[in-house]
């Protein structure tokens, strides 16, 4: 008997990280008909309580977006790899709102902690100079953290406010 077919992007039971819905397990790998055309699809079940969808993804893309989750060496390792990106702020608003979307859609985590980070830092020097933060700036971190948290959270056994907290932590930010 040949063994199951395992896809590259993950198997059923696999916990995987998807780049918009975030920490999902595989449900099921199923063939439907879909527009005409007969293709495999990954059922992916999103991990936070709040969400009740299911998310069809072809097998295809999925094997090209889908990864495996971090460990813990490997968040370890990102996060402090994360000073490599020093100077990511850009002073116009609106090239600093299409350089964070890039690197929030390019999924290097290293490079989102910084820009986390960096984000963080002008919340405060903003704050000391009586302005409110810039509301895009809030968005962009909203979302990176969002992303970020949950994986972290689910990988290291945390709540997600336990989790921004290892993170500062690591980096040495109150």
């Amino acid at each position: 008997m040949r063994p199951a077919y395992t896809p590259p992007g993950g198997r059923v039971g696999d916990t995987v990280m998807h780049p918009s819905e975030g920490v999902c397990s595989i449900e099921e790998l199923r063939c439907m008909d879909m527009s005409g055309a007969k293709r495999t699809y990954y059922i992916l079940k999103p991990a936070t309580e709040k969400s009740s969808s299911t998310v069809y993804m072809p097998v295809a893309r999925g094997n090209t977006v889908l990864r495996r989750l971090l460990d813990k060496d490997g968040i370890l390792d990102l996060i402090h790899r994360s000073g490599e990106y020093a100077g990511l702020w850009i002073a116009d608003s609106k090239q600093r709102k299409d350089a964070f979307s890039r690197i929030l859609s390019e999924g290097n985590y290293a490079k989102i902690i910084r820009m986390m980070l960096e984000i963080h830092e002008e919340r405060v020097r903003r704050g000391q100079e009586g302005k409110k933060p810039c509301a895009a700036d809030e968005a962009i971190l909203a979302e990176a953290e969002r992303l970020l948290h949950q994986e972290f959270s689910y990988v290291l056994h945390m709540t997600i406010e336990e989790t921004a907290a290892f993170v500062r932590s690591e980096l040495g930010v109150d």
